[in-house]
């Protein structure tokens, strides 16, 4: 296991877990969300090819319109 920060808070997640592991481990639909990994956001058909390591920092984004 190792520790990232998700969304602000402390997570423990498998090694050699991908960006788009994490996103189906949670159940959110990768094409709902913009994910940024260390403040760098990461372009959709990257999620797959990039890996978690100790100390990252994910933000899931989503968002919703309304009026």
């Amino acid at each position: 296991m190792i520790t990232i920060k998700l969304n602000g808070k402390d997570e423990n997640v498998k090694e050699n877990l991908s960006l788009l592991g994490l996103l189906e481990d949670k159940k959110i639909a990768p094409d709902t969300v913009i994910v940024a990994l260390n403040m760098n956001v990461i372009n959709q058909t990257e999620l797959d090819k990039i890996f978690l390591s100790s100390g990252n920092s994910v933000e899931v984004l989503r968002f919703v319109a309304g009026g």
